[in-house]
């Protein structure tokens, strides 16, 4: 009998909760049918199946936010207004509802129901800041800035503090109130952390005669060790980085465990600025967060902080962080080798390649062997550098790996060895080095193989030189070195790279020189279109667009097969409608 009574008391209850379930059902299928109708663009029947399922569910959103889709387009939005009463008489807090109505007056374009509705939501929800809130933004989508204003002066005189601080803020910058949109941001991070990021966002966007007066505002109080933060955010992100470490670096709390996080972030955003500055900044923010890092995370700190420094060119600043790390490190493993070969590094950089090399001797079998690998080619390049191609070539040792071939390569260019040049370079093949790297192989060894005589130790130290950073030397000896070259077998090619190392220098007397000699030192040679284009370049920055027009075109005539070709037509093209070279 028990049995019998639980089960009927089941079916009961299944009895009642079926018609709640049928119907959500039904509805469902409506919402399901009135949007196909929607998708079809058949909008008058959509407006009709959205209507019906209001008429039996007022607070459905789904419809309600259907039925303003398609009332739109077709002209009818106004005939919304009594279901959202309807929903409102029912649920007059609820959100969503609150926001649909303000948006629908302010896409009529009622400032009267606009007003209403955000008084009614006002009244309806007194001391909560979302109504001011949205009745702005929907006063800001009529255009209507200054109502929008207003509106939120209005939320705080009534709610107090800062509720609307953001708000003011963002409507700020909307109307290019810097002034106001600075106090505003303050008093908003002031309250939630947590906003100065996005107030540092909204504020970068400041013009620039905007920006000190900016960066005055968030420093007026010294004490305010946040708004200073603040404005050294901003200075990094206006590629100010020196000015912004000297205020950040006055900003910081005393509490370590809350300096930290933000040395890391101001490091991080520091890294961002391209520059010998950004890089300064930063590593003078590592240097600070090694010293109140502890164990691993403070060895790593300074292994950044240097290399930071070494990119900065502050070669005794990189040293002075290493050298924490490296010296008592017996062991050769974990941050104290890599410290060791970052020192190394440094050191080939800085022209010390006596000491590097020895360092790199007592180290090379406690590193690894990338590392290793990487330090001989820094050292070769060193000593490249300091014109001691016998001592780079020594560096090397016996590694075969095809970056080291790569730099074998270049030695044998310096030397003249030409062929020996080129199967080095193809030994390296493509995949050594970064891919700069293998373009400016790819293009010297084209240089090469257009050179007859397999040995030219004029051209290679002329390249030399160039290696060594003395462009104008290089160009001068490779003037020198082309006219000891046969017609036919090298001089126009020598001659054209002499050229476009004079054009990228800015030495356009010489560039013109040149690339007129190669020319007329092999009109049939694949040298010859190359320095016709580059001569119109030249032509082109002295301003004589006629006689690069002239280029061009016989140019384009003379040479109609030349891979040359199709850049010199947009060349041509960029003449004729008075667009500037980039």
């Amino acid at each position: 009998m028990k049995r019998a009574v639980g089960r009927n008391g089941g079916v009961a209850a299944a009895l009642t909760v079926l018609p709640a379930l049928l119907a959500a059902q039904s509805t469902s299928n409506d919402l399901g049918d009135a949007f196909e109708f929607e998708r079809r663009g058949n909008y008058e029947v959509a407006a009709q199946r959205y209507g019906g399922i209001l008429a039996r569910s007022p607070v459905n959103l789904s419809a309600l936010l259907g039925l303003e889709r398609v009332l739109l387009p077709i002209g009818k939005l106004d005939s919304i207004m009594p279901y959202v009463d309807s929903a409102l008489v029912l649920q007059p807090q609820n959100r969503s509802v609150r926001s649909l109505q303000l948006r629908v007056w302010a896409q009529l374009d009622r400032p009267d129901g606009l007003a209403a509705a955000g008084r009614d939501w006002v009244s309806a929800m007194p001391g909560n800041p979302e109504p001011y809130r949205e009745w702005s933004n929907a006063l800001v989508k009529t255009g209507d800035v200054e109502g929008a204003r207003r509106v939120l002066e209005e939320g705080t005189r009534r709610i107090g503090g800062i509720a609307l601080a953001q708000d003011l803020a963002e409507l700020a910058v909307l109307d290019a109130d810097w002034a106001a949109a600075t106090r505003h941001w303050r008093t908003a991070a002031g309250e939630n952390n947590s906003l100065s990021a996005a107030a540092v966002t909204s504020l970068t966007q400041a013009p620039l005669d905007a920006r000190q007066s900016i960066i005055d505002e968030l420093t007026r109080d010294r004490g305010d060790h946040l708004g200073g933060r603040m404005a050294a955010d901003l200075l990094v992100a206006w590629s100010r980085p020196a000015e912004a470490w000297a205020l950040f670096d006055r900003s910081l709390p005393e509490d370590p465990q809350r300096a930290v996080p933000l040395l890391r972030r101001f490091a991080d955003r520091a890294a961002l600025v391209r520059s010998p500055q950004g890089a300064r900044a930063r590593g003078f923010a590592l240097e600070r967060l090694a010293d109140l890092a502890l164990g691993p995370a403070a060895q790593r700190a300074r292994i950044e902080a240097a290399r930071a420094f070494a990119d900065a060119g502050e070669r005794e600043a990189a040293e002075r962080m290493l050298q924490r790390i490296a010296q008592g490190d017996g062991t050769g493993t974990g941050s104290g080798a890599n410290a060791v070969a970052t020192l190394i590094a440094v050191m080939a950089q800085s022209g010390r390649v006596e000491e590097a090399e020895r360092r790199f001797r007592d180290w090379k079998d406690r590193l690894t062997v990338d590392d290793a690998g990487e330090l001989r080619v820094a050292i070769a390049w060193a000593w490249v550098r300091e014109n001691a191609l016998d001592r780079a070539e020594a560096a090397l040792e016996d590694d075969s790996t095809v970056s080291v071939l790569a730099v074998r390569g270049w030695i044998a260019v310096y030397r003249g060895d030409l062929l020996g040049a080129t199967d080095l370079f193809r030994g390296a093949g493509p995949r050594a080095g970064t891919r700069e790297e293998a373009t400016e192989r790819t293009v010297m060894l084209a240089l090469l193989q257009s050179i007859g005589p397999d040995s030219a130790p004029a051209v290679g130290k002329a390249l030399h030189h160039l290696a060594r950073g003395d462009t104008a030397v290089a160009v001068r000896e490779l003037e020198a070195a082309a006219g000891g070259l046969p017609t036919h077998g090298g001089r126009a090619g020598v001659l054209l790279f002499a050229g476009r190392l004079a054009f990228e220098r800015g030495d356009m007397e010489a560039a013109e020189r040149d690339l007129l000699g190669a020319i007329a030192s092999d009109s049939a040679s694949a040298s010859s279109p190359a320095a016709a284009y580059h001569l119109a370049r030249v032509y082109l920055t002295l301003g004589r667009e006629d006689a690069a027009r002239d280029r061009l075109e016989t140019l384009i005539l003379a040479y109609p097969e030349s891979a040359v070709v199709p850049v010199a037509r947009r060349l041509m093209d960029r003449i004729r409608g008075g667009v500037p070279q980039t």
